[in-house]
């Protein structure tokens, strides 16, 4: 197979199949359903365990993918072993959930000072 382009939101439903059996690990009967699914780079950031449920990909698969999904956002160990693989680290998903985990905490603190 060809090396995959550096930025996930830009690979073709194939190239997404690519990576779920190369670099994730699923068989390719699983990887087929993305395909069939036309899941390209940009649909798979959209994607959730339970979507990927109801696609026919068992809990273990889809459980494997929502895990390098976290690293092709830019988060997560699992962005490290993307990296290491040769594919771009990129904003995403892990970022918009870092930035609400921030706000979270700014807002807990507000309330305690207020409290105070």
């Amino acid at each position: 197979m060809h090396a995959l382009p550096r930025d996930p939101k830009g690979w073709s439903a194939k190239e997404v199949r690519q990576w779920a059996i190369e670099v994730v690990g699923i068989d390719e009967e699983d990887a087929d359903k993305l395909v069939r699914q036309k899941i390209n780079g940009r649909a798979l950031h959209t994607l959730t365990e339970a979507k990927l449920e109801r696609c026919g990909i068992p809990i273990g698969p889809a459980g494997l993918l929502m895990e390098a999904m976290e690293g092709l956002g830019g988060g997560g160990s699992s962005a490290a072993s993307a990296g290491d693989r040769g594919l771009a680290v990129t904003g995403g998903v892990s970022e918009v959930v870092k930035e609400l985990r921030l706000l979270r905490v700014e807002q807990q603190r507000q309330r305690t000072q207020v409290k105070v």
